[in-house]
């Protein structure tokens, strides 16, 4: 006879030992119907699995809010109160007991985080930042205080209390979430406890980013917020009630070709975490380091593939190889292409439509979708607009969203610039409360009922860029890098570009802005030189020193490309800075 596993039900023999009760038909069935009863074996079964499944519910909403209503159908102000409600019970019910970090903070600040209740209270908890979360990243992670898993001076948390420890011990005994090791595992009750509480709290996974010194700075996942955050989260792929005539819906079996590099931070990662939870298929190329562009195109045009997701400028030179490949009878028309899915990057009308029209000399077919996303690494996920234009739907369930003005930190008024700030909600691993984002709003932030798909969504509207790092002093001017990017990258005639930002001679004399400019074939250059001088000093207030232009030759046009997307391979290096402690504000 196999030894005790998931299918087995263990009872008490009085002398400090549990022995496994067998069914034939190998499910969990109390000790009392194996003897004794009256009932037949149908009735006996029937009521056996209902009850089960009573219980198994019971024990899987143990600590859950519980409501049949669709929370993203909501009314928007059901949906806040909501959305606040799950906040404060999981700030008071996990962060002051669980969160180190928090725990910390907020005791130095005399903050009681048991007793937020109100938006007001809520609002007086400090803000945190990257620093925060790179100097100690691990006393982000909720953690229960265990024997034997010390934490450094300064830092404590709480054991878990009975019932919780009692809810492992059922869903160990019920094997939920349904456990295969147990099929050739012989495991005590005591074990198999302590296994279903690591499914919920032990870290399994990493993402990380750079920090301001570039160490990277990790944010942990377990498998609780895989199956039950993620899952939901990913599955919601907002589809307009009343369908669009004429756009093209998204299909569960639209087959994606991600042409994000392959590290460890959540672009790359979405996709293939979403695949596995939710079902749908997507290829991940690792960026053209990996898979050179040009066999990236012969898959996607080979593979039945109709989305791709991209950063925008490696997406730029990737439709244009693309079109040189058809010209050349090495690849057909990419007739398949109905969508892509933009992230890093903020897309301006101009690279909207220019994307829009490389795309259909590469022969894709009208209509085609442009969605943009928005996440970091620490958000733990990525969101995305539900069609063009329709602002990126933030999710209001596992989030609290803010915005903040960028120099009172205080809320802005619906629709007004502001610096993102988040709260994870039901999360395990790492966690962040009040994070200051530092990616600046400039639409501004809509909590309602999107009037495109009819959702009920917090949503983010473009264009995003830093509060800080993305502005530069030039000139005694105070420069807006994006603003730069995007006047020199729309400007006609301009193929690829790079722009640095240098010293004359040494660190003590004045600042230098050089244009190189790779133009598109046949354009006239002095007129080209003289409109991109006066875009740039209209939009920033300076004049460049130089505009360069290189050789057009393929040989030269292979080289610049080369350079532009040197550092990451996928994501273009428009502006060099070499002034050292150049100045940003």
């Amino acid at each position: 006879m196999p030894g005790p596993g998931p299918d087995s039900y263990e009872k008490f023999d009085g002398k400090g030992r549990n022995k496994p009760v067998w069914t034939r038909d190998r499910s969990i069935l109390p000790h009392r119907y194996h003897s004794g009863s009256t009932k037949s074996k149908s009735e006996t079964l029937g009521a056996h699995h209902a009850a089960v499944y009573s219980l198994s519910d019971w024990v899987q909403n143990i600590g859950q809010v519980s409501s049949s209503m669709n929370f993203y159908d909501l009314d928007p102000g059901r949906q806040q109160e909501a959305a606040r409600e799950r906040l404060f019970k999981y700030v008071r019910n996990y962060v002051a007991p669980y969160h180190p970090f928090l725990r910390r903070r907020c005791r130095e600040q005399g903050i009681d985080l048991r007793n937020i209740r109100s938006a007001e209270e809520f609002s007086r908890l400090p803000l945190i930042d990257k620093n925060d979360l790179a100097r100690n990243p691990l006393m982000f992670i909720l953690r229960p205080s265990l024997s034997g898993a010390p934490l450094p001076d300064g830092y404590d948390s709480k054991p878990l209390p009975k019932h919780v420890v009692l809810r492992h011990a059922l869903k160990a005994v019920l094997n939920l979430p349904r456990d295969p090791a147990y099929l050739v595992r012989r495991d005590s009750l005591k074990e198999r406890a302590r296994r279903n509480g690591m499914l919920e709290w032990l870290p399994i996974h990493t993402h990380a980013s750079s920090g301001s010194s570039g160490d990277p700075v990790p944010v942990m996942f377990t498998y609780y917020d895989f199956h039950r955050v993620i899952r939901e989260i990913a599955s919601l792929i907002p589809e307009t009630k009343l369908p669009t005539p004429g756009l093209p819906r998204f299909h569960w079996d639209d087959r994606k070709l991600s042409i994000f590099p392959g590290a460890p931070h959540v672009a790359f990662y979405a996709p293939v975490i979403a695949k596995i939870l939710v079902g749908t298929p997507s290829f991940e190329t690792f960026g053209g380091a990996v898979i050179p562009t040009e066999r990236q195109i012969t898959m996607f045009a080979a593979g039945g593939f109709q989305t791709l997701l991209a950063v925008p400028s490696y997406l730029v030179y990737w439709l244009r190889r693309a079109i040189e490949m058809r010209r050349s009878g090495k690849v057909g028309p990419l007739t398949n292409l109905r969508r892509v899915v933009l992230g890093a990057e903020p897309v301006s009308e101009p690279l909207r439509n220019c994307i829009v029209q490389l795309a259909a000399e590469a022969g894709a077919e009208p209509p085609l979708k442009i969605l943009q996303t928005a996440g970091m690494t620490e958000m733990k996920w990525t969101f995305i607009e539900c069609t063009e234009r329709s602002g990126v739907h933030l999710n209001p369930k596992f989030y609290y969203w803010e915005l903040l003005h960028p120099d009172t930190r205080q809320p802005v008024n619906p629709g007004e610039p502001g610096v993102l700030v988040f709260t994870h909600i039901g999360w395990r691993g790492t966690v962040l409360v009040r994070y200051w984002t530092g990616d600046l709003i400039q639409g501004g932030m809509i909590w309602d009922r999107c009037p495109h798909c009819g959702w009920t969504f917090p949503r983010i509207f473009p264009p995003i860029c830093r509060a800080e790092a993305d502005f530069s002093k030039i000139k005694g001017a105070r420069v807006e890098l994006p603003l730069l990017i995007e006047t020199v990258r729309d400007t006609p005639g301009v193929r690829y570009f790079q722009v640095t930002l240098d010293h004359e001679s040494d660190s003590f004399s004045r600042d230098v802005m050089i244009v190189r400019i790779l133009p598109e074939a046949n354009v006239e250059r002095e007129p080209l030189a003289r409109l991109l001088s006066e875009r740039i000093k209209a939009a920033t207030e300076v004049t460049p020193d130089q505009i360069l232009f290189e050789d057009s030759s393929e040989s030269a046009e292979a080289a610049f490309v080369s350079r532009l997307f040197a550092r990451t391979g996928v994501k273009a290096q428009n502006i060099v800075e070499r002034r050292g402690g150049y100045q940003r504000t």
